[in-house]
């Protein structure tokens, strides 16, 4: 039950960081405030850049190894955890993961330029 919790914490982060992806171009162009808020945009360029920095350095995700743990290596997942896992845990070679993140970071980086935050609001 604990890893489940766990894993849901992991696709919730998955979550964020990908609708980040998409949200922040859209909501600038159509003005959205929250979209220019510091605290946001800071957390979601500290996750893609830790989300890449592992990748880069071999390193496995925290939550993914917590959750490893705690499910031990003959414990069989839930339906809930089977469901999420396969969502976010693609079968696809470490390198093609490397470029992905790399392109990933790459785009949350461009989008502090394109679509810069507001400094003079309370965040």
């Amino acid at each position: 039950m604990i890893a489940d919790i766990v894993l849901v914490v992991h696709f919730c982060i998955v979550v964020f960081i990908v609708v980040g992806f998409f949200l922040i171009p859209i909501g600038y162009k159509y003005g959205w405030t929250w979209i220019k808020n510091t605290k946001l945009r800071i957390l979601h360029l500290a996750l893609m850049a830790l989300v890449t920095l592992e990748a880069l350095f071999g390193i496995t995700c925290p939550l993914t190894f917590i959750e490893n743990s705690l499910r031990g290596i003959y414990q069989q997942k839930s339906f809930i955890g089977y469901w999420i896992g396969q969502i976010i845990y693609w079968d696809f070679p470490t390198q093609f993961f490397m470029i992905l993140y790399c392109i990933a970071a790459g785009w949350t980086i461009l989008m502090w330029k394109l679509f810069p935050i507001t400094y003079n609001q309370k965040n």
